[in-house]
């Protein structure tokens, strides 16, 4: 409901004020008949007085009618109704710019969604223009132009009906189609932070422990110092290689998802780097066949971010990691044997910790399947579960 009229109720206004308030005029110094002519030589009024009494008075509430038809639509239209009639039938303004006033109050009406109110002033319009025509004795031409009248103002009726059901569906199309926006946007963004979160927190982890193996050893044993450094140089070198793709992704530069697909033919490798983190990785994989290629990109994943927690929570630990093909789907398990969680003596977990294992989960639901992750009687377990297509 505006506060103010639209400019389609104030050009309205203008309209009904100006054209029918022209014919009232021009119609009180005419001396052709009119049934309010007639009916003020009965009552013994002079009937050009009365033409512009009943005519100007018509025209102003008129439009005030229709100003006043974006705020209050069913008073409006009541008044626009009475005022046309009274316009038609006691001074014989022409049905066109007499009922200008109704019919743009019906539109009004309709673009405010009060479409029954509309349909009511209509229906108040021929009923008492029914009956202005039998009491004032008017002729059957009246009769006939006040129902055509009508069965136009409900056209008018309809087709505006017709524009605000089109505009209230481009409306919600619009809402829509922003809304699959805002969740695209969203969902591209949760994909790029575990996108990134996988290609860093692994990493990073292996940097900081191989940081600590080589500052410890640095005096003792520099062999061993030096191979922990060159750990740092590749791993540091390959993380770099896979955000600088992701940038290349997200600026167009670069083409395919943000971090390339992997195989399971990368498990051995990953366990093997994992070694050097302080645990001590063993794999064994029974699947074969090979699943579909986002299914073994998840199993690789979630493996490196289990080794990771692993290495992080629980070092030292002996990690085994299974992979296999069950009968409700492929299955990838994690379990260490060392505390599982964090314990008072071992050090805080940086900020941000946690969310591996729900990045691991939403990784797994994305492709229909299930994980499990929790402590054991020793230990910590993650168990991923992939149905595959039948």
């Amino acid at each position: 409901m505006p506060a103010r009229p639209t400019r389609l109720a104030i050009l309205g206004a203008v309209a009904a004020l100006a054209i029918p308030g022209a014919i009232a005029i021009w119609r009180a110094t005419a001396s052709a008949w009119h049934p309010g002519a007639a009916w003020a030589r009965e009552l013994g009024v002079a009937p050009a007085g009365w033409t512009l009494a009943i005519g100007l008075a018509a025209t102003v509430l008129g439009a005030l009618a229709v100003l006043a038809a974006d705020r209050w639509p069913r008073a409006g239209t009541l008044v626009a109704a009475v005022v046309t009639t009274a316009a038609w039938m006691l001074v014989f303004v022409p049905l066109p710019p007499a009922t200008l006033p109704l019919a743009v109050v019906v539109v009004l009406a309709a673009r405010a969604g009060r479409a029954g109110w509309a349909a009511a002033g209509i229906a108040l319009f021929l009923g008492a223009g029914v009956t202005a025509v039998a009491v004032l004795e008017g002729t059957r031409g009246m009769l006939v132009a006040t129902v055509m009248t009508s069965i136009a103002l409900a056209a008018v009726l309809v087709v505006a009906v017709a524009r605000r059901a089109r505009r209230e569906q481009a409306r919600r199309a619009r809402e829509q189609a922003e809304e699959l926006a805002r969740t695209r946007h969203a969902r591209e963004r949760e994909d790029m932070a575990r996108e990134l979160h996988d290609v860093l927190a692994h990493s990073l982890s292996s940097i900081s422990v191989q940081a600590g193996v080589a500052l410890h050893l640095a005096d003792r044993e520099p062999a061993r110092a030096t191979e922990a450094l060159a750990t740092i140089r590749d791993t540091s070198r390959q993380a770099l290689d896979d955000v600088r793709h992701m940038l290349g992704v997200l600026r167009g530069e670069a083409e395919g998802p943000l971090v390339p697909e992997a195989s399971l033919d990368a498990l051995p490798a990953l366990v093997e780097g994992a070694a050097g983190m302080g645990i001590h990785p063993a794999l064994v994989d029974r699947l074969h066949p090979r699943p579909s290629t986002a299914i073994q990109s998840a199993i690789v994943r979630i493996v490196r971010e289990a080794l990771t927690n692993a290495a992080r929570h629980a070092p030292g630990a002996h990690v085994a990691i299974d992979v296999e093909r069950q009968p409700e789907g492929v299955t990838v398990r994690v379990v260490d044997d060392g505390a599982g969680a964090r314990t008072p003596a071992q050090p805080t977990a940086p900020a941000g910790a946690g969310t591996g294992i729900v990045g691991m989960r939403e990784r797994v639901a994305l492709l229909g399947g299930t994980l499990e992750a929790g402590p054991t009687e020793r230990g910590f377990a993650i168990v991923a579960t992939f149905p595959e297509a039948s």
